[in-house]
This record gives C-alpha cells, sequence and structure tokens, in this order.
C-alpha cells in the first residue's frame, strides 16, 4: 500500500534531531510516568492489506463497532485502518494513484502519514509546528519512532457530507502503537473525523503513543470525535494539538467508556484568528483501577473568539478521574466557559477537578463549573419504587449524566454514541 519511495532528508534529519532530544526529555506535567523500555515499536508482525473491512476476523469487527466504526462503511465518506504499524485498509477508489472517493477525486486527500510524507514536500512545514517535539519524553519519543497515522487534506471549499472513519488497532502484546495524525482543513472547508482507537481481546498490555496536529484554516470547519477502548493493563498518551484561524470553528468529542490501566491527554487549541471558535466535550466512564487524567485548553489569541470545555466523568470501582480544564484569554471581547463534573458511584473511586482560568485582558468574560458528588438517595429511591432494581437504577442515573446531547454532532452519530453509553452503563451495572 506504500510506495518504496525514500522519506526526504529533512524528514531523516528531524527523525535524528528526536532520538537526541529523547535522551534528554523530561516527564510530562500531568499522569504517571510510562517505563518506555517495557514496550517496543518493533515488534509486530506484518498485517496484510486488506480489500473491504468485512474481511477482519469477526472478532476484529465487534471490536472496531466498539469504536464507532462500521465495517459496512454505511454513512461513511471512507475508511482507514491501522494494525499496530501497518496501514491495512484504505478505501481508495484508485490504489495506484491514491485517490479517494469518485465525488471528490480532488477535494480530499486521505493517506498514511509515511506515504504523505514521501508524496508532499510542503508537509515539513506542518510537522511538529504546533506540538514541540521537545515538549516532553512523549513528544520526543513520538518524533523518533512514529509508525504511520493518518494524513487528511481537505482541499478548499470542499464540504464532506458524511464522516471519514479512521480505527487503530493494537494487536500485538507488549507493543507500542506510535502513529502521527495531520489533519488539514484549508479554507472553507468541512470535515468531520471519527477516529476509534481500541486493542484486540488476545492482546493484555501494551501502549498507545500518538500525535495529532490539526489546521482549521479561515472560515473551516472540523469535527473529530475519538472514541477509545482500551483494557485493564493498556496505556495511553495521545498527544493533540490545534490551531484555528480566521472564522474557523474546531469541535472535538472524546468518549472513554474502557478500563484502562492509565492515560492522560490535553488537548490545546489556540485560536489564531479573530472570530475562531473551539469547544471540546469529555465523556469519561472511570472504571476497576483505571488511571485517568484527561484535560482541554483553550488559548485566545484573537478578538470574538469564543470557546468551552465540557467535562462529564462517572466514576466506579477504584478508579481515579482527575479533569483538567484550561481558559487563557490574552486578546479583548473573547468569551470562553469551562465546566468539569462528576458522578461518583463507589466509596472507593477517586475524582477531582482542576479548573484553570486566566486573563490578560479585563474585556475578556471566562466562567467555570465544577461539581463532583454522588446520586441523590431521593433520585434512586423514585426509580426503585417504579419497579427497578438498586442496580438498575444507578445504570439509568449514569446512563442520563453521560448520554448528552453534544452539539454540532450528527443524528446519526449521536445514537451511536448513546447506545455505546447505554451498552457500557449496563455492562458494569
Amino acid at each position: 500500500m506504500m510506495s518504496g519511495k525514500k522519506f526526504p532528508e529533512w524528514y531523516v534529519k528531524k527523525r535524528e534531531e528526536s532520538k537526541r532530544l529523547l535522551r534528554e526529555a523530561r516527564p510530562a506535567k500531568y499522569g504517571p510516568d510510562i517505563d518506555l523500555s517495557m514496550y517496543s515499536p518493533n515488534i509486530a508482525p506484518e498485517h496484510r492489506a486488506i480489500n473491504s473491512l468485512r474481511k477482519l476476523r469477526k472478532v476484529d469487527q465487534e471490536e472496531i463497532k466498539k469504536v464507532g466504526q462500521r465495517p459496512d462503511e454505511g454513512f461513511r465518506s471512507g475508511s482507514h485502518l491501522q494494525i499496530d504499524d501497518h496501514p491495512v485498509y484504505l478505501s481508495y477508489t484508485d490504489w495506484t494513484k491514491q485517490s479517494l472517493f469518485p465525488k471528490f477525486p480532488e477535494g480530499l486527500v486521505v493517506l498514511d502519514t509515511r506515504e504523505a510524507i514521501r508524496k508532499y514536500p510542503w508537509i515539513e512545514k506542518f510537522w511538529f509546528k504546533i506540538i514541540p517535539l521537545r515538549l516532553d519524553k512523549y513528544t520526543s519519543y513520538i518524533g523518533a519512532n512514529e509508525a504511520g497515522g493518518v494524513f487528511v487534506w481537505v482541499k478548499r471549499g470542499t464540504v464532506i457530507g458524511w464522516p471519514v472513519q479512521s480505527c487503530f488497532y493494537v494487536r500485538t502484546e507488549n507493543y507500542v502503537q506510535v502513529p502521527h495524525n495531520l489533519i488539514i482543513a484549508e479554507p472553507y472547508s468541512r470535515i468531520h473525523l471519527i477516529t476509534g482507537c481500541v486493542v484486540a481481546p488476545e492482546c493484555s498490555r501494551a501502549a498507545h503513543i500518538a500525535a495529532t496536529e490539526i489546521y482549521v484554516g479561515k472560515g473551516a470547519e472540523v469535527t473529530w470525535t475519538m472514541i477509545h477502548n482500551w483494557n485493564p493493563e493498556f496505556e495511553a498518551r495521545p498527544k493533540i494539538g490545534i490551531v484555528v484561524e480566521e472564522n474557523g470553528t474546531y469541535m472535538e468529542n472524546f468518549i472513554l467508556l474502557s478500563p484502562v490501566r492509565n492515560t492522560q491527554f490535553y488537548p490545546t487549541a489556540v485560536l489564531r484568528g479573530n472570530g475562531a471558535r473551539a469547544s471540546f466535550h469529555l465523556l469519561i466512564f472511570g472504571r476497576g483501577e483505571s488511571n485517568i487524567d484527561a484535560g482541554s485548553g483553550i488559548i485566545f489569541n484573537a478578538e470574538k473568539t469564543r470557546g468551552e470545555i465540557i467535562s462529564r466523568a462517572v466514576v466506579t470501582d477504584k478508579a481515579s478521574v482527575k479533569m483538567r480544564g484550561l481558559l487563557h484569554a490574552n486578546k479583548p471581547n473573547t468569551r470562553g466557559h469551562l465546566e468539569c463534573r462528576a458522578l461518583m458511584l463507589s466509596d472507593e473511586a477517586r475524582a477531582y477537578a482542576y479548573p484553570n482560568l486566566r486573563s490578560f485582558s479585563s474585556e475578556a468574560e471566562l466562567t467555570h463549573e465544577a461539581a463532583i458528588g454522588k446520586i441523590a438517595e431521593e433520585q434512586l429511591y423514585y426509580l426503585m419504587s417504579r419497579g427497578l432494581s438498586k442496580g438498575e437504577a444507578t445504570s439509568m442515573i449514569a446512563r442520563g449524566f453521560l448520554d448528552t446531547e453534544i452539539p454540532g454532532l450528527p443524528t446519526l452519530l449521536q445514537g451511536e454514541i448513546s447506545r455505546l453509553v447505554s451498552m457500557t452503563a449496563k455492562e458494569v451495572m
């Protein structure tokens, strides 16, 4: 699926620079430190390309469904699947020219990131320009070891109707998946991406260390929905940076419903152009002994910019969930709102909220709400009086707490997410 063309010289030099930085890199500011020597990015076997997602094993099809992927590709504009470090499926209509979809032959390009680096020399000006290579040990590690990822280029004025789905599947024990994703939306374009990250049932322990850089051009709109489904021994560190230009809009939805050994993420959007907007919605179900450090940040670097961060978590068993949020206003006439809410279902569960508001302009308006608590007894008693067991009543309340309408989400996808939330709540209770 990839050409034999060599990587450009700039890329080879940047990889070497990343290796040097890695030797001096510091741990990340948040989240437990991962011992990366426990994993290897070079042990995955070769996975052959397939010509249909229905050619996957039945068990694999069921797993990718849990993260919003459709094996039948219904209501999707295209598909990408990476197993370990191999891009095994891209829904191209012309495999030789790497052209996607007859309806959008010129307006949309989706490639494996390695292929895009070989094909488009101009990618150099985007590679690790939002996320600093020296940010911490994980960014340096990605720069030195990245293998795959999805490259999405939406050309000027192109509007993609149905979402494009992309899945990162980990199948090899003690493997670390290290993708680098680049999403470039040129002015006045529009796209919705659904990214699912999931681990195969036979893989008990592995890691996912990823970088995603997103550029939203003038008047463009990017919606990105991420659904993660790991396992109790999995470690994940997705690094995400976004730049939004004048009157551009970025909407991100992050859903984590499965147990995970530990994960830390803090996507940050820089609103660089006047009138730019960004919103983050996080839905988290903390289960088992999961250690989850979840946050989002918005930096208001232009006037008339708007942003919101909404985080909701249901925490049970012995899980720990930290919810962080940053609104940083550098310009006047900006507005931002931050909300962190957690529902506790266990005396051994832990939840923390860390709202952070900073303003360097007297004309900026930043607000926040934070609440952590248990289910009210009267709610339980009322539902139980209607014939529900305590477990059924608890499940219903947890489902309603997480199953909130997400602005900008297509009705069909909202229904799919509601179904996933409902299934998880029933399974846990």
